[in-house]
């Protein structure tokens, strides 16, 4: 099964995530819009396993978490992977002040290592994907138009809603959890498989 230890995030925030993306899909993007339901932080990718793997991660994720108390979060700047001349994937940042976040996602990253999962060798960017964009240009303008001036509109207008500031809907991290994936034809289907909860 296919498996990724992530951050669950609040109703509230979600619904905040929601609105964020309708302003871009009023744009005209040509993207694959993550539900906002399934909006979650990815702190650890595992993979394919085995169901009798579980018990001996959950060890590992209870050991990583012991030292660590619940923190809070909030939404930073929305921005684009690459960038904005290629964009691919259409994101919200998060960030807390404390740099706990990074902590926890390192203390995974390290106790999974142990365990025979390769670290990533990427640097960790927390951040929420809301969509990932399929177009080859990354954009296309509203009612099919690809004149060059059309598609130069559209680039500015994204670039300006890349630049404001967002609410920072601050929320508490308390726990993590351990899902499974399955891809279906409507999309990703989420089952959490076990929660851990931080040291109080």
């Amino acid at each position: 099964m296919r498996t990724f230890i992530a951050l669950n995030i609040p109703p509230s925030v979600v619904k905040a995530i929601a609105v964020i993306q309708n302003r871009f899909k009023s744009l005209g993007l040509h993207a694959s819009w993550v539900r906002p339901g399934n909006i979650h932080l990815t702190l650890k990718f595992l993979g394919d396993i085995e169901p009798n793997q579980v018990p001996g991660i959950s060890d590992k994720i209870t050991v990583a978490l012991a030292l660590l108390a619940p923190f809070e979060v909030s939404l930073d700047r929305v921005g684009v992977f690459p960038d904005l001349k290629r964009p691919r994937v259409l994101w919200v940042g998060l960030k807390d002040e404390q740099g706990t976040l990074k902590t926890l996602q390192f203390g995974i990253e390290q106790a999974l290592e142990s365990a025979g999962f390769p670290a990533d060798p990427k640097p960790f960017s927390p951040h929420l994907t809301l969509a990932r964009i399929k177009s080859p240009k990354g954009i296309k303008s509203p009612k099919g138009i690809k004149s060059p001036r059309g598609i130069k509109e559209l680039k500015d207008e994204l670039d300006a809603l890349l630049s404001e500031g967002i609410d920072p809907n601050p929320f508490p991290v308390g726990s993590v959890q351990l899902y499974e994936s399955q891809l279906t034809p409507k999309g990703s289907i989420y089952t959490v498989l076990a929660n851990f909860k931080l040291n109080p």
